[in-house]
């Protein structure tokens, strides 16, 4: 069903409802110009039928611009300056047929430059004023040489120099609106930036980028969940740097952070991106595998033990690394907490029988 603004995508929602107020103020704008020409404040030809006619006509065009989103191809995708300019034709011809209110009517130029105050910077909208200005000394040229009867030098003068301070003002103010809406979305980004920061601290480990324990919780939560419902296989393996606090204590701390970062670089590009990879605490990691088979989630540990054993450190030539793991598979029913336990004996069984290997345990 065709909607006149959509929802979505909302900045194109956001074009299309400046585009409505547009349209009401022309509207709003008519009125006023017919109930000028009956009580005679306009001339009694002005043609505001044929003039809002062509208006309107205009504006369909603007707005099925923006509705189809054609208008995003363009540098101005509000198009702004475009809608601007005929706003500024438009009053410029109105003007033209004004009597006593000329300088009352002055102020719908201010309208016009009140459309673009939030969307233009400084630059463009100095560049509007002098339009708005060219057209405005243009008509009083055109009536100066057509009617030189009927022109009051000083008022044109007066209104002229009336319309360029204010103008000026609108430079000048709209210019800070301008940086003042630019600083509030800087800021905003900053805000989502920082948002995103925290949000990666809250679930992530800070030496190796994993996800760290308590997010591997509540994630191991909601598979069991899951497994339970589906009656899906789930595997839980626990995995433990053997002899890290000899790499602490002979080669210090900055190796032993070399060490750990070094596992969990090669963890995250061995294993499925399926697979749920954590630092458990110290030295320890745990590794889920969902919908997978105890065949593939030991060959996976297999995998990672060999290339974690091949690896070199410049700080140390003679250092070999490894890990011990135990394995185990979830059993419908059973608690997180149980789960875990049993791949903890599993790890220990591991440890018990020599290091450097992966027991199971049913």
């Amino acid at each position: 069903m065709f909607t006149l603004i959509p929802a979505e995508p909302p900045e194109r929602a956001i074009r299309l409802r400046r585009q409505i107020m547009a349209i009401y103020s022309y509207c709003l704008l008519w009125a006023g110009t017919i109930i000028g020409v009956e009580l005679s404040a306009f001339a009694p030809d002005t043609p505001h039928l044929a003039i809002f006619s062509v208006l309107f006509a205009i504006n369909l065009v603007f707005f099925l611009l923006i509705r189809s989103g054609l208008s995003e191809r363009l540098g101005d995708p509000s198009l702004t300056i475009l809608q601007m300019a005929t706003g500024i034709i438009l009053t410029t011809v109105i003007l033209h047929y004004t009597r006593e209110l000329r300088g009352a009517m002055l102020s719908i130029y201010f309208m016009v430059m009140t459309f673009g105050i939030f969307a233009l910077d400084r630059r463009r909208q100095m560049a509007m004023a002098g339009f708005t200005l060219f057209c405005f000394t243009a008509l009083q040229v055109y009536e100066w040489q057509e009617t030189p009867q009927q022109a009051i030098f000083s008022f044109l003068i007066g209104h002229w120099i009336i319309l360029a301070l204010i103008l000026c003002w609108f430079i000048y103010m709209g210019g800070y609106i301008h940086n003042l809406q630019n600083r509030v979305r800087d800021q905003r980004e900053n805000l989502r930036d920082a948002h995103s920061r925290l949000e990666a601290i809250a679930v992530r480990d800070d030496l190796t980028g994993l996800y760290n324990r308590r997010h591997f919780l509540e994630r191991l939560e909601e598979e069991l969940s899951l497994a339970n419902r589906n009656h899906t296989p789930l595997y839980l393996a626990i995995i433990d740097l053997d002899h890290f606090k000899q790499v602490n204590d002979n080669y210090g701390h900055h190796s032993g952070d070399e060490v750990l970062s070094r596992f969990a670089r090669i963890a995250s590009q061995s294993l499925r991106k399926s697979d749920l990879l954590a630092r458990y605490g110290g030295e320890e990691f745990v590794v889920l595998f969902p919908h997978a088979s105890e065949v593939a989630s030991e060959a996976a540990l297999e995998r990672l033990r060999s290339q974690f054993s091949d690896q070199n450190y410049e700080f140390a030539p003679e250092l070999h690394t490894t890990f011990s793991a135990g394995l185990t598979a979830f059993q419908e029913g059973e608690t997180a907490d149980q789960l875990t336990k049993r791949a903890d004996a599993a790890l220990y069984e591991a440890k018990s029988r020599g290091r450097d290997r992966i027991a199971k345990l049913p």
